[in-house]
């Protein structure tokens, strides 16, 4: 979806950057009156050149409208690049995650949290839990694939290394909020049953 916004932005861009290359070549139109005789005398003469004359620099200076709109559109066009390429959140590495449940569970924790693959996809691992996720944007989703298939989780970047968003497991009665913060140096987490966490997947999930 970013993709093909991007090729629209560029698109656009670039049809207003050429017309506004179009209108710097446009000539200026001619200014002073136009006679409506054929026979003008010479003091006629004498102040259509003297008005002339005044009104040049005033033609002068209005050749820096073209070059004021170039001027807007590059700005525009740097604005555009900075927020479409320039800014992509970068969600690989290694992760805090806080979540816990508001409806079904009164369970929470804190694990670590690591994405793996490309910025826009790959494997996310959970205290032991693997899956894949997707990110569009600032949009990020997630799915275990040792949980259940409709155990899903979703959110949003806050800033580059904050995101929050919440989680639903419909089959289970579940749902739940989370927030994630990325780790900048080693973090200690609580400890955990895994013999139990082993044998009853999404026990970490569930149980207080």
């Amino acid at each position: 979806m970013i993709k093909k916004q991007q090729k629209w932005i560029a698109c656009l861009v670039t049809l207003a950057f050429v017309w506004m290359m179009q209108v710097s070549a446009m000539p200026l139109s001619a200014a002073g009156p136009t006679g409506q005789g054929q026979s003008v005398n010479a003091e006629q003469d004498s102040n259509f050149y003297e008005a002339v004359a005044q009104k040049a620099p005033l033609e002068k200076k209005s050749g820096l409208l073209p070059w004021i709109l170039i001027g807007v559109g590059v700005v525009a066009i740097t604005a555009v690049l900075f927020l479409v390429v320039l800014k992509s959140y970068n969600i690989l590495g290694d992760w805090t995650l806080n979540w816990k449940w508001t409806a079904g569970s009164t369970a929470q924790g804190i694990y670590p949290m690591t994405f793996s693959g490309s910025k826009t996809s790959g494997t996310i691992t959970i205290y032991g839990e693997s899956g894949t996720y997707t990110v569009d944007g600032k949009n990020v989703t997630w799915i275990l694939t040792g949980e259940a298939p409709d155990f899903s989780w979703s959110g949003q970047f806050d800033g580059k290394d904050a995101m929050s968003g919440t989680m639903t497991w419909p089959t289970a009665g579940l749902s739940g909020t989370w927030t994630a913060t990325r780790i900048a140096a080693a973090a200690s987490f609580p400890k955990h049953d895994l013999a139990k966490e082993i044998k009853n997947p999404g026990s970490m999930f569930v149980s207080d």
